[in-house]
């Protein structure tokens, strides 16, 4: 990943030490009706993410995980704040649940379910400690340049998942290879860090998926789930059919991340700048098709407008220009068309536009013995964890721990 703030040197400090240093907090695009058929349930977790917080709660009410309504998916290290809809189910199911790192702070009724982005965006509050005193200007300033350019809208680790699979299963998805799915869902101990995993993931390649099975956490849902489809039909279609379709939309959405951020990579030094051909986003989310990028660019130093990247899709709206150029060769690469992410069976991919910059706002920092606390309100869709690793200049990953379960 590269950096917008290179120039400047980095604020050094621990990040994610604790859960409670990482704090998120959705804001709902509209106010709920308090009157429906959906109960919205505004939920605190902290260590897990959002599918096995929906989990936890699914099994504890016998609710079906496939019908429950979310805004987004949050990170799971951290304490973090979300809504969800379940329908038909009274809200006082949810008052009486006592559930591990799960907690149901209130509820409220409303007419629809909630939506993959329904949601105006989410609130930080970040607390760095160790951080010298000395470095604290450093971090003033990576604020003070990227208020000026945007900082970079990268997709970040946790889009891609522990052992950054989410994207190679999504290929194979779309590349309608079967065996190479579970192979990589399943297999490829190497980029296991869990020993118990990793064993299991070994057997799978050795033995054969009922040696797996035998191996394989049972916290692990999702794997075992698709070594139960596997050992019942064999590696291919039938067998993906049986896993849960949010994780498969999550892959293949992936990949969609994967190529927006090579596309980003490849045009960086240009991302806050305008080209001709570019689709650029007005800040009520209406694109268009940029043809005087001179006569623009004042618009995008004023934050009116920004270029934007592909989320590829069979029906996205194409760019023209040096930008179609680059897009149609980061497709090629991974041969690929856009007719590919017409994959069916509930999981095409029409395409969008993203901007490949954002803005935080409601910025403030305070410093006190050697703690950094970072305060910011980001757009839907943004990483904080891309616009801390413009302050700390660090490589390593920040979404994930070795804590995380």
């Amino acid at each position: 990943m590269k950096f917008a703030s290179a120039d400047i040197p980095a604020c050094k400090g621990t990040i994610k030490a604790a859960n409670e240093d990482f704090r998120v907090f959705e804001l709902p695009l509209y106010e709920f009706s308090g009157t429906g058929t959906h109960t919205l349930v505004h939920i605190e977790k902290s260590g897990i993410g959002t599918f096995e917080a929906i989990h936890r709660i699914c099994q504890a009410l016998e609710f079906p995980e496939r019908d429950v309504g979310s805004a987004g998916l949050k990170d799971a290290r951290g304490v973090t704040r979300q809504w969800l809809s379940f329908e038909h189910t009274p809200p006082e199911k949810f008052k009486q649940l006592d559930l591990p790192r799960v907690k149901v702070l209130e509820t409220t009724r409303h007419g629809n379910k909630l939506k993959r982005g329904h949601l105006r965006g989410n609130a930080f509050e970040i607390v760095m400690r160790e951080v010298a005193p000395g470095d604290v200007p450093h971090a003033a300033a990576t604020l003070e340049l990227l208020a000026r350019r945007g900082v970079p809208n990268w997709y970040d680790s946790q889009r891609f998942g522990r052992r950054g699979d989410n994207a190679r299963c999504g290929l194979a998805i779309l590349r309608a290879d079967w065996q190479g799915y579970f192979d990589t869902m399943l297999g490829d101990p190497g980029t296991e860090r869990d020993p118990e995993t990793r064993d299991a993931r070994a057997a799978y390649l050795e033995a054969g998926p009922a040696a797996a099975l035998q191996l394989w956490p049972r916290r692990q849902n999702n794997e075992r789930a698709a070594l139960k489809a596997v050992l019942d039909f064999g590696a291919n279609d039938k067998a993906l059919r049986k896993l849960p379709q949010k994780l498969k939309l999550l892959q293949v959405s992936s990949v969609q991340s994967l190529l927006f951020n090579r596309v980003l990579e490849q045009r960086f030094e240009d991302y806050d700048r305008v080209w001709n051909g570019d689709i650029c986003r007005k800040e009520n989310g209406a694109d268009f098709l940029v043809t005087d990028a001179a006569a623009d660019q004042p618009r995008a130093d004023a934050f009116e407008i920004s270029p934007t990247g592909p989320i590829f899709g069979h029906k996205m709206l194409q760019p023209q220009g040096r930008e179609l150029e680059l897009e149609s060769a980061v497709l090629a690469a991974e041969q690929l068309t856009p007719q590919s992410f017409d994959a069916g069976r509930g999981l095409s991919q029409k395409g969008d536009r993203r901007p490949l910059r954002f803005r935080a706002a409601d910025t403030h920092t305070e410093y006190a013995d050697g703690n950094l606390t970072l305060r910011f309100s980001l757009p839907k869709g943004c990483y904080a964890t891309v616009l801390l690793r413009e302050i700390t200049k660090r490589g390593e990953d920040l979404a994930f721990s070795s804590h995380d379960d």
